[in-house]
């Protein structure tokens, strides 16, 4: 399957980063609006191979939401299109996968507080250590890399000005 890198619609992602964004949807829905949701999703990281990996989802979501310094677009579960936010947290986790913690780190920071991105980033390594080793790999990896890659080391230019040597 081709990755498509920026699909406008739910149902063009891969089936694995769909199955993500439906859990951190359906924990975001969780904690909105009261629901136990947390055997659904526990249900969903069982179908894939990879039950513990809920526990590491909890975490995760539970560190963006005491952590967040503006509102996250999350969307419901139902709805069709996938957000900027929504596309972020695939990329986040991507750039996990690949070892690059702290690209990962310093994209969360545009959502949550530097000392919350760090913590995330931890959760969001136990997640896609189980699911690799269920088999599970995410396709938006290179996509992903191209968009953030080196964003940690080059974060710190954005406040200073630029020195032309010549």
């Amino acid at each position: 399957m081709s990755v498509i890198d920026f699909p406008e619609r739910l149902d063009a992602l891969p089936e694995l980063e769909g199955a993500l964004l439906w859990s951190m949807r359906a924990w975001a829905l969780g904690l909105s609006r009261g629901i136990a949701v947390a055997d659904e999703i526990q249900a969903m990281y069982g179908d894939l191979g990879a039950p513990e990996a809920a526990h590491c989802l909890n975490g995760f979501m539970t560190t963006l939401n005491n952590g967040a310094v503006r509102m996250l677009d999350v969307n419901c579960v139902c709805h069709p299109a996938v957000s900027g936010d929504e596309f972020d947290l695939l990329d986040v986790l991507a750039l996990q996968q690949e070892g690059r913690d702290e690209d990962a780190t310093a994209l969360l920071t545009r959502m949550v507080a530097t000392e919350d991105a760090a913590q995330a980033t931890a959760w969001i390594g136990q997640l896609i250590a189980r699911l690799n080793a269920a088999g599970h790999i995410m396709p938006r990896a290179s996509e992903a890399l191209r968009r953030h890659a080196f964003r940690a080391r080059f974060a710190w230019t954005a406040t200073t000005s630029s020195a032309c040597l010549h």
